[in-house]
């Protein structure tokens, strides 16, 4: 019965089904830096700047000074590299998503 099933292509097909479901059930990375990634996949794709005026500036607890999820939320003297915890942050943002106000404006 050999040559019934292209080994081949049968290798690939499996190759390519493992590689799509890493790439979907990919494990958290435990810190991510503010990047247009991380924007859209926790923040519904706001800018930079929003998210330091409208979550950082508005809700204070997320900052690890105060025992949250974000180091360094502005460029300060301590550090310029915002850093997010992920687990933490995803966990305050389940938490907090209807208080946030997600269609507010930056004053201009």
């Amino acid at each position: 019965m050999n040559g019934l099933i292209n080994q081949q292509v049968l290798a690939d097909q499996i190759h390519r089904q493992v590689d799509e479901f890493l790439q979907k059930n990919k494990p958290l990375p435990r810190t991510a830096k503010l990047t247009k990634e991380t924007r859209e996949n926790l923040f519904h794709g706001k800018s930079a700047e929003w998210i330091r005026l409208f979550i950082f500036d508005t809700y204070p607890e997320t900052n690890e000074i105060n025992g949250g999820w974000v180091l360094n939320p502005r460029k300060t003297i301590a550090g310029k590299t915002t850093t997010i915890l992920v687990k933490s942050a995803i966990k305050w943002l389940d938490e907090h998503e209807y208080e946030i106000d997600w269609n507010a404006k930056i004053p201009r």
